[in-house]
């Protein structure tokens, strides 16, 4: 079963091959203006997938997190590397701020985090510290949020081939440096449609597997049931 996250994204990418058809030329248009209609649509496709590519691990790690709170683990159940993560924004806030107006959020830190640094003590998780520091999902930043939940290499782990795993990772990097490339404005970013579908094979691929492997992990940090 997969996540509510998944099941989004799935239906989200309906929404890019919906554009397929509209690539096909008018009968009535020019040949200029087709190609002109075709290249808009493609840039248009790249940028939907990679905004619905990038909300999937926001939902993902929604769901994660208020599992995890459902169940009220010990501070001790998570990694060093984890509750670092979870604090960092409010100590770093900290940290910028002059010394007399830190009372109230120390106050508000040791409310919020305090439990993370104490053995046995419960608490509850924030999900949107996880992912404060993600900008775009290239495999780089995916790898490291994976790491987060103790997956070492998201990408090593979902694909058994080292050939699939360079076509996974290299297909995931070409459409977010193909998204980033039309978002700032180069108009030589232009994808064909085989290179959208080869992109929405990537991600859902990457996606689908990731999925069950943070399932996996979630179920053997908690001693329980797969939460999906």
């Amino acid at each position: 079963m997969p996540s509510e996250a998944l099941r989004s994204f799935t239906n989200a990418v309906g929404e890019i091959g919906d554009l397929f058809v509209a690539v096909a030329p008018s009968l009535s248009a020019t040949a200029s203006t087709a190609l002109k209609v075709t290249r808009a649509i493609g840039r248009a496709q790249v940028v939907l997938l990679s905004a619905h590519f990038e909300r999937y691990f926001y939902g993902v790690n929604e769901e994660a997190i208020y599992f995890l709170n459902s169940r009220r683990l010990a501070a001790a159940t998570f990694s060093e590397r984890f509750r670092l993560l979870h604090s960092k924004l409010p100590i770093d806030e900290l940290g910028e701020m002059d010394w007399e107006r830190r009372g109230a959020h120390l106050t508000t830190f040791i409310s919020e985090d305090g439990w993370l640094w104490s053995h046995s003590e419960t608490g509850t998780l924030l999900h949107d510290r996880l992912l404060a520091w993600l900008r775009s999902p290239k495999p780089s930043d995916l790898i490291r949020y994976y790491r987060y939940w103790d997956i070492d290499d998201i990408f090593s782990k979902i694909t058994r081939k080292p050939g699939a795993r360079g076509r996974l990772w290299l297909g995931v990097q070409e459409f977010v440096d193909m998204r980033n490339n039309i978002a700032h404005g180069d108009f030589a970013a232009q994808p064909t449609q085989s290179d959208i579908r080869r992109y929405i094979r990537s991600a859902n691929t990457f996606c689908e597997r990731a999925d069950r492997q943070l399932s996996s992990v979630l179920s053997q940090l908690t001693q329980s049931e797969r939460p999906w």
